[in-house]
Parts: C-alpha cells; sequence; structure tokens
C-alpha cells in the first residue's frame, strides 16, 4: 500500500505520484518543509540507512527557503553505492528557481554515475 503524504501545497499531486511508485524516501528538510512532513509519513522506510539493487527511493529535498537543510549526501551515497534506483523531480520543476536542493541531488546524482533513464527516474547505465 502506497504512504499517503500530507497535503502541504501545490506540489503534493506530483509528489504523491512518486512516493506512489517508491518503497524508500531519502530527504531531510527544516521543520515546516514537505520534505520533513513526508520523511514522517514514510515512517521506518525514510533515511533508513540500507538499500538494495531492487529499492526505489523517492527523494525529496528542501527549497530555498530561511533555515533550509541541504540534502543529505551520506544517506543517498548509500543507496547509490547499493545501485537503488530514484524517483525526483523531472527537470522542469528542477529548474524552478526556489528547487535549489532539487538540483544539488540531480548533480550528486550524476557525480555518482546515475543519469535519468526517463523524466523523474535515475539509474546506473
Amino acid at each position: 500500500m502506497p504512504v499517503i503524504l500530507p497535503v502541504t501545497g501545490p506540489y503534493t499531486a506530483k509528489d504523491q505520484r512518486k512516493a506512489n511508485a517508491a518503497n524508500k524516501f531519502i530527504g531531510r528538510g527544516s521543520a515546516r518543509s514537505s520534505t520533513n512532513a513526508y520523511a514522517i509519513a514514510f515512517g521506518a522506510a525514510a533515511n533508513c540507512g540500507e538499500y538494495t539493487r531492487d529499492d526505489v527511493v523517492f527523494v525529496s529535498a528542501e527549497g530555498a527557503r530561511s533555515g533550509r537543510l541541504d540534502p543529505d549526501f551520506d544517506e543517498l551515497k548509500r543507496a547509490c553505492d547499493a545501485n537503488a534506483r530514484f524517483i525526483t523531480d523531472d527537470a522542469a520543476n528542477r529548474s524552478r528557481a526556489y528547487n535549489v536542493g532539487e538540483r544539488q541531488v540531480s548533480e550528486f546524482l550524476r557525480s555518482q554515475g546515475y543519469r535519468e533513464s526517463r523524466p523523474c527516474i535515475w539509474s546506473k547505465p
């Protein structure tokens, strides 16, 4: 059964589609952020520290807000080392000025040898 995300704003619907396709979640956000709310919704499957190649990990990163937290690159690296697949924002949403964290995530995934095989889906070739 998919995780039901709390409605935090106009982008929850797109995030819910990502959550529906994922079995794990990586995201670190300040207390009032959607990222933090999503981590709470995913419970034990959020930032769990253990990943396999069969995992599909929904990644959320905090945008340009006061008190924002950078993505948890150590947690992302653990999932990369396991060859997990990732679901992120697509290029159009990443390019919005606010989405600095989403751009950080995509740059990190590229540095780990990942590519966006189709919009939102990252895997190693």
